[in-house]
Order: C-alpha cells, then structure tokens, then sequence
C-alpha cells in the first residue's frame, strides 16, 4: 500500500506551470532519488508531499498518521537552546514518558499505592519500548559522526555557522520517528567521512526516503529508483544514477526513432490522401473520395509521439587570458592557523602549470584557511609561500562574498565590460541561464543555485590562469556539475579545488593533497581508502599510546586503582540485583495490598540506589584518576 500518492497533481507559480498531471507514489520499500535541472520543481514536489503546499490541481493522498521527516537546505536556527538539549527534542514522545516516569517514581515513593505501582510498571515498559534507555547513547553517536565533538554540546545552536546547523537539523531529522524520509541536498556542508556514514546509514535503514542530491555516488549508493522531473512531466527508472544516465539517454533515442517512424509514415498517409483526391477529381471517381476519407479518419486516429526536445545545456569554458609560469607556487615550511590552534605544520609542496589539485580532509582541518593564504588573504604564522610570474587568480569562496549583493545580475557582469553594449552582456549571461526578467535580479534575491551559476559566469569571463576553488558544485544541479567537471578537465590553467563531490574529484584532479593532523601530503590512494587507512591510523595510535604510558606508570599502582575499580563494579552489580528482586515483590498480592511492607519496600530500594549511586560516583573518579595516569 501506497504512503503517499499523488494523482494528476499540476502546480504553477504565477503564470509559470512547473509540473502537469504527474502520478508518483512512495511505498513502504521506497528509496528514491529524485533529479532535475534547478528550477524544475524538485523542492516543490518535496513540499507538495508533505503537505506544505496544496497542489493547484489533483489529488494527494497520505496513509493515516503518517510521519514525514524533512530536511531542508540551510536552516535558519536562531534557538539560545544548547545543541544536545535542541537535538533530545527531536524526540517529544522519549522526553514526555521519561518526565511522567521521573513523576510517577516520585509519588511511588511518598505514596505506595497498587495505582500507582501499576502506572510505574506500565510507563517502564512503554520507555522501554521506545528504547528510552538507549536513545541518549544513539544521540551522542550521531553528534560524534556528524563532527560535534562533546565540548559543543553545551553551546548554543544560533552561535553555529549555516553549515553546521544543516547538520544539526540533520542529527535532529535522524533520531526522530518517521514513517517517511524527506531530504533534499543532505550532503550540502558534509565532508567525505561524513557522506560515508551517511550512505551507510540509509542503505541500512528500513523506512522509505525521497533524496534531492547533486552528487551522483551518493545516489549509486543509496536509492534504488530515479525520478526525474523533465518537461513538466515525472519519469521513473528502476535503478540507481548510473543506470539512469545510461537508460534516459537509450529512451531517448528511441523515442526519436519512433518519432521519425511516425512522421514517415503520416506523411505517406497524407500524400496519398492528396492522390485519392486527385483521382477522384480526375475520375469522378466518389470510390476515390471514400478512401480520402477513411484514410483522413486513420490519420485522425493516430496518437502523437511528442518528439524530444533538444536539450539545452550549458556549456563552460575557462580560458587563461595568458599563461603563467611553470612554478606557480613553491611552498617551504609553511605553518599557518591561528593563536590558540595550529592546523597544518611544516608543509612543504610544489604547485606547477596545469596541475589540477584536489584538497581533500575533514571539514575543519583547515582547507579554507589554506586555500586563502593562497589568495593573500590570510598571512600564514611561519614559512614562505614563492608566487610565480604572471599570476592571474580567479577566486571562488562557497559563501559568494565576493559577490555584491546590491547589484543586479546584470550590473555584475557589465561592470567587468563597461564598453560593451548591452547586447553583449544579456548574450554572455544566457548561456548560463540567465534571461527575461532574471537580469534584473538583484543578486542578495538569488537562490543558491543561481547565485553559484553567477559566480562561474564571472570567474570565466575574468580569464584567470590560476583557479582556487572552494566547493564549487555546491547548489548546482547535476547538469552544471557535469560542464564544470568538462570545464575543468579541459581548462589550460591551474587548478587547485576543494570539493565533497568525490565524482568531481576523480574526474578532475591530476592530484590529491590529503589534509590529515596538521599535515599535508600528497597522495594516489582512492577517497576510500584515504579515511579508512586515517581511522585505522588514529585506533592504532591511541593503542600504541596507551602502551607507551603503561610503561611509564607503576605497574603497582596501576594494579591496585584496577583492583578497585573491579570491587566497584561487582557491588554495584550487587546492589543492582537486590533492587532488581526487591521492585519484582510489588507483583506479589500479599505485598502490594499491604500498606506497611510497600513503605518498608520503597524505603529499602530508595537506600539501596543511593549507595549504587555514591559507588558509581566514586567508580567515575577512579577511572578519571586511572586515565589521567594513562595519558602523563
């Protein structure tokens, strides 16, 4: 059965139709990727699906109580609410129950009554139902995965950036109950460990999901059918991106082949038609009038394949005004960060004429900074940085500062040619989908998409030969991925670019720099094996490290803080079983209806689970004392 349905759903904005008569279903085994050209109506299907926007025309039609979980792009959060209490909300129903069972414990131990004991016992076993005990821990792995380390927990979400709030909302998204999962561009503001994870996540997850998403391996990897909105209309195909772009452009033919077939022969239908006429002119022949006719009526009949149409895709050029030099950069013993932390120490690298340079690490590391002190935006701590001759920089910042909001899209690109008529600059910003009354746009209006294809229009036209790109592909759609990627590859300049878009990468990049633990070195290993040997590096240092201390410390007194530990651990385990037997006496009659053993009861486990408590307190201080000797 069908969770959602749409029935000859049309939408429009204005006097702008963005979709017409489309059917599309999500079913309970639903995992779809849903692509189209930016502006095609993506976001508007999304919200039409989960009832933000009601359809000008046509049916939905969602199964009762029906939980749709939506992640948005770039959220706005303006909460003083700290990160872990704002995400423990994304679960209302885990923090009701457990208030109502810290309540009723409450009232259990002033008033002991059968009532009240039963509603105790019933609410553990709804919270744990609910896996209440376990949610917590589920909360803080994701906050760990998602790169929100606990010294952030206590901070408040309106003082994080938009990237990081993305993911915020998206641990929110994750842990809360849903029936459907909405999400559109996840892997905006994720780095590479992080979409890992994220495929994995959903390829394990058994609940259906619509993704929006620009980047075509996390679609191979994640859904099972493409829906793509094209020419107003929705067409499904069983199977992931990569059969996808192999299937739409087999259709594609075909329908041009039936299409020719057809114009053939309607056009041998209608010469004859005219030669029936003709004879029976010539003939007074009413049999030859007939046959005009009867062939008019199969001709009439006959249903109209709509020919493709031609596909209109932009195309990029990046062309160097004139070239630079064979050393664009000499790198010696480079440290740059800041007061309080260093992020990369004794670099030591070479950048050369047409090298196409991949920056690849965690978010954080310190990509962006490097990639500014680059651009002489940033003065690096120590070290020497030798710019080549004849270096034209051509800068790309994922935030669009560069940009000037108060102008129009036209004024940009004109203000580059003051000469130049207007027809030049209206021409020049069509080929990247600017036209009508786009032009006219102020640019602080622009979506991101079309803030991003604004960018790259005035990158080009400036002819750098030196490209510093900081993620370019985010907000594009994938066509403009796939001409930036060509753009790219053919470019006769430098490129050095950070990007989570691992097809970029590989297609682009003549060379990786791996930015790991204040390092930077250059490699051949595929994205991969990049992180996985980093996680395998990082588990291995933290053993050898432990060992290392070990060696250092008094095997003695090592010996003895375990020993105690192990006692503490087997009390509480103790203690833990006496209130265990003690709570399941409730369940017994001869207990419960009498009032005095109930008091005697609650009084004995009250005790018992503050001495568990003053054990397990002193338990936390022995291994804080235990770890601090491990780490001198």
């Amino acid at each position: 059965m069908s969770l959602v349905s749409l029935i000859n759903v049309s939408h429009n904005f204005g006097d702008a139709d963005i979709f017409e008569n489309i059917n599309f279903s999500i079913e309970e085994n639903s995992k779809i990727g849903l692509v189209g050209k930016n502006g095609s109506g993506k976001t508007t299907l999304l919200n039409i699906i989960s009832g933000r926007i009601i359809p000008h025309k046509g049916d939905v039609h969602r199964k009762k109580k029906t939980r749709i979980a939506y992640l948005f792009q770039e959220p706005e959060y303006k909460t003083e609410k700290t990160l872990y209490n704002f995400v423990l909300e994304s679960r209302d129903d885990f923090l009701k129950l457990k208030k109502q069972l810290e309540e009723t414990e409450k009232q259990l131990s002033e008033n002991s009554s059968k009532e009240n004991l039963k509603k105790f016992a019933e609410l553990q076993e709804q919270f744990e139902m609910l896996n209440g005990y376990g949610f917590e821990a589920e909360l803080k792995m994701i906050l760990r995965q998602l790169n929100f380390p606990p010294e952030v927990w206590n901070q408040q979400v309106k003082k994080f950036s938009g990237g990081e709030k993305t993911r915020i909302q998206l641990a929110k998204i994750l842990l809360q109950p849903y029936d459907i999962l909405i999400m559109d561009e996840p892997t905006n503001h994720l780095d590479i460990p992080m979409i890992f994870w994220l495929e994995k996540y959903l390829s394990n997850l058994k609940k259906p999901y619509v993704i929006i998403s620009h980047d075509r391996y996390f679609l191979d990897k994640t859904v099972r059918t493409i829906a793509e909105i094209k020419n107003k209309k929705i067409n499904l195909y069983s199977g992931n991106f990569s059969f996808y772009e192999k299937e739409s452009a087999a259709r594609r033919q075909l329908q041009l082949k039936e299409t020719e077939k057809q114009e053939k022969k309607i056009k041998r239908m209608e010469e004859q038609i005219k030669r029936y006429r003709i004879w029976g002119t010539s003939r007074s022949s009413e049999v030859m009038f007939k046959r005009a006719k009867e062939l008019e009526k199969r001709l009439a009949k006959i249903e109209r394949i709509e020919k493709p149409k031609a596909e209109r895709k932009t195309k990029l050029v990046f062309k160097s005004e004139k070239r630079s030099g064979n050393d664009v950069y000499l790198i010696k013993n480079l440290t740059f960060g800041f007061r309080d932390k260093i992020l990369a120490e004794n670099v030591n690298l070479e950048i050369h004429y047409r090298d196409k340079i991949a920056l690849i690490g965690k978010n954080g590391c310190g990509k962006t900074t490097f990639l500014k002190i680059l651009n002489e935006e940033i003065e690096p701590i120590s070290g020497t940085i030798k710019k080549g001759a004849n270096l034209k920089i051509g800068y790309y910042d994922q935030l669009h500062l560069k940009l000037n909001e108060t102008k129009t899209v036209m004024e940009t690109i004109w203000e580059l040619v003051p000469l130049e008529p207007k027809g030049y600059v209206l021409s020049y910003l069509a080929k990247y989908g600017f036209r009508g009354d786009d032009v006219e746009k102020k640019v602080a209006i622009l979506s991101g998409g079309e803030k991003s294809r604004l960018y790259l229009s005035k990158l080009i036209h400036e002819k750098p030969n030196f490209l510093i790109l900081d993620e370019p592909t985010n907000h594009l759609d994938l066509d403009m991925i796939a001409a930036l990627q060509e753009a790219l590859t053919n470019y006769d300049g430098t490129v050095i670019f950070v990007s989570h878009d691992r097809f970029l990468i590989e297609k682009v990049a003549t060379k990786k720099w791996f930015f790991s633990e204040k390092r930077i070195t250059e490699t051949d290993n595929s994205l991969e094996d990049l992180f996985a040997e980093e996680s395998i590096k990082k588990s291995k240092r933290k053993q050898d490290h432990r060992t290392e201390r070990k060696k250092k410390i008094n095997p003695i007194i090592l010996q003895k803080l375990e020993e105690k530990m192990e006692q503490l651990q087997l009390w509480i385990t103790e203690k833990e079983e006496q209130i265990l037997s003690l709570e399941a006496e409730f369940y017994d009659p001869k207990i419960y209806s009498n009032e005095t053993k109930v008091k005697a009861l609650n009084n004995e486990i009250r005790l018992l689970k503050n001495e568990n408590n003053h054990l397990k307190n002193n338990l936390e201080k022995l291994e804080e004392q235990y770890l601090e000797m491990m780490d001198e």
